[in-house]
């Protein structure tokens, strides 16, 4: 009988434990897979940055680049030089 009772504490004792610890795996777990995805989105960050400072420097120091730039976002033109715009209906 002795015995028996013995079982049945170790048996509850074990379900304590796993109840007590089983919500903090469950959080480390979601925790592990947070900081993985913020890992992620920390190197795309490192990558934008070093893009934009590239960028950043051919704009302050590559006239070639500037003039690339200042004729297709802006619109630019140089003296005597007219834009022609070409629509193309098949895009639609």
């Amino acid at each position: 009988m002795a015995k028996r009772k013995v079982i049945w504490f170790l048996f509850f004792a074990s379900a304590a434990v796993v109840m007590i610890f089983l919500p903090g795996i469950s959080r480390y777990h979601q925790l592990k897979a947070r900081q993985a995805k913020l890992d992620d989105s920390i190197e795309r960050l490192k990558k934008d940055e070093l893009n934009l400072r590239r960028e950043q420097e051919k704009l302050q120091k590559d006239p070639t680049y500037i003039e690339k730039v200042a004729r297709e976002k802006l619109q630019v033109t140089k003296k005597g030089e007219t834009i022609v715009r070409v629509e193309n209906k098949n895009a639609e």
